[in-house]
């Protein structure tokens, strides 16, 4: 019976859970970012197969075991990009006709609502509100870090670090969040904060990487790092409704590590709430949703694919590669 995979590939770093449909074992993997929008294709492609790898490693199986693979990556979100980039995704990754490329959004929606009229919302490294109903992929919020992605962990990390800039330039007077994010990162002018910055080269899942500091002075009760969570999470609520009047649903499903925040979940719940909507009290995995494409690939039929997917020890080893929060993995969600 053959191995399958899925694989998340994010902004940050890349998940892989890799099942046998024979003996029913499972194992995860993680390696570097997916997005081939930051990184090149190149290099998501090589952290594709080095996420499976990692799964691989002591099992006694090797790459060429794995019969199908699904991978949802971040940054697939214009239909020409996605052209452009995909067959070179394929091509470098080695796996060939075995590997099928799809947006993270779209994994992760399947297993939500399993193609249902749903909602599916990521914050993590970036941000989402996409639904795919009946085939109608309706997108707000997104257009990436440079642009958009309000509420994702990058949006609030580079809002911390202006706000820190800001007070070391005594533009602003000092609070609980601006000394506490300053004596994590150990810069204490703005100075220190720019060579921080630019050696790192700005790179996209650093800056996201801080939003785990505000988190942690939020829990330790931090008024102003709460309220730049929930004021993240209200402006990724309102990119919600939109989908959902278009869409005409009302259940919103989540995912993403930005989820891990009281004050930011809560602020979100809210906000949709007031708008006639549900929050599902479900997490969506992506991994899982690929999971579920790479059986269907091998001939699975839907319901049977969903019957595997739904095996509670594979619902565990998607939420272990979950549970570790924005900036923990690899580099940064």
């Amino acid at each position: 019976m053959p191995l399958v995979a899925g694989v998340d590939g994010g902004a940050t770093s890349s998940k892989a859970l890799v099942y046998d449909t024979g003996s029913g074992g499972v194992w995860i993997g993680r390696a570097g970012p997916g997005n081939p929008v930051n990184v090149g294709a190149a290099t998501a492609a090589l952290n594709i197969r080095a996420a499976l790898e990692d799964a691989l490693r002591g099992t006694g199986y090797r790459l060429r075991d794995i019969t199908s693979v699904a991978a949802g990556l971040a940054g697939l979100d214009s239909r020409l990009l996605a052209a452009q980039l995909v067959p070179h995704i394929v091509s470098s990754s080695g796996l060939g006709g075995r590997l099928v490329v799809e947006h993270d959004a779209h994994v992760a929606w399947l297993h939500a609502g399993r193609g249902s009229n749903v909602v599916l919302v990521i914050a993590g490294t970036g941000s989402i509100a996409y639904n795919a109903h009946e085939g109608r992929r309706v997108i707000a919020g997104n257009h990436g870090w440079l642009l958009g992605d309000e509420g994702s962990g990058f949006w609030v990390g580079r809002a911390a670090l202006r706000r820190l800039l800001k007070a070391l330039d005594g533009r602003s007077g000092p609070d609980c969040l601006t000394l506490g994010l300053g004596e994590r990162l150990g810069v204490r002018d703005g100075d220190q904060l720019a060579y921080w910055f630019y050696l790192t080269r700005g790179r996209v899942e650093r800056i996201a990487a801080v939003a785990r500091h505000v988190v942690e002075l939020a829990e330790a009760g931090c008024g102003p790092a709460a309220e730049l969570l929930e004021t993240g999470a209200r402006l990724l609520a309102e990119a919600a409704r939109v989908v959902a009047e278009k869409t005409g649903s009302e259940t919103i499903y989540t995912t993403g590590s930005m989820f891990n925040s009281r004050p930011y979940a809560t602020a979100f719940r809210e906000t949709v709430e007031a708008r006639g909507l549900n929050v599902a009290e479900k997490r969506a995995y992506p991994v899982l949703g690929a999971l579920y494409l790479a059986l269907r690939r091998t001939g699975m039929a839907p319901d049977e694919a969903w019957e595997r997917v739904d095996e509670t020890h594979i619902l565990e080893a998607a939420e272990a590669l979950y549970a570790r929060g924005l900036g923990q993995e690899g580099g940064g969600l």
